[in-house]
């Protein structure tokens, strides 16, 4: 924590927010970049994620540019995530990550995966669609 300053809320970002953000210029998750107060993550297994999805060169060079910002976390050991938690194999390992990374908030587009825990906190994160950290952002710092 900075002296004087309010405490930085850390967002782990899901492939699609990162796909979203490089795939065309201007795009609206874009804008999280921009917002003061945040210290942005991801790990590199959404990582590998975010490259199978991103071919043109124009989209790999913005991701480039928004990836200078945005902590890379390589985890040894993710957290267990208990088993009542119920959703898809290959999304443990994004809210493991999160999880490990203390995250605040894990900001996801995936209704589909992620929809039915938007609002709610599982062991500290918050799940978070883009547009309501949108909001939220808007209205804190107002």
């Amino acid at each position: 924590m900075n002296p004087g300053h309010a405490p930085l809320t850390t967002i782990f970002l899901d492939a699609n927010v990162l796909i979203s953000a490089a795939w065309k210029e201007g795009s609206e998750i874009a804008r999280i970049w921009r917002m003061e107060g945040l210290r942005l993550v991801t790990s590199n297994y959404v990582m590998g994620e975010v490259q199978r999805n991103l071919h043109q060169i124009s989209q790999i060079e913005r991701l480039r540019r928004l990836m200078r910002s945005v902590q890379i976390l390589s985890f040894e050991k993710l957290p267990e995530i208990p088993p009542e938690i119920v959703m898809p194999e290959k999304d443990r390992p994004v809210l493991a990550g999160a999880i490990q990374a203390q995250a605040d908030h894990l900001l996801s587009g995936d209704k589909r995966h992620f929809g039915p825990f938007y609002g709610k906190t599982i062991l500290g994160v918050r799940f978070t669609a883009p547009t309501e950290l949108l909001d939220v952002l808007r209205l804190s710092r107002s």
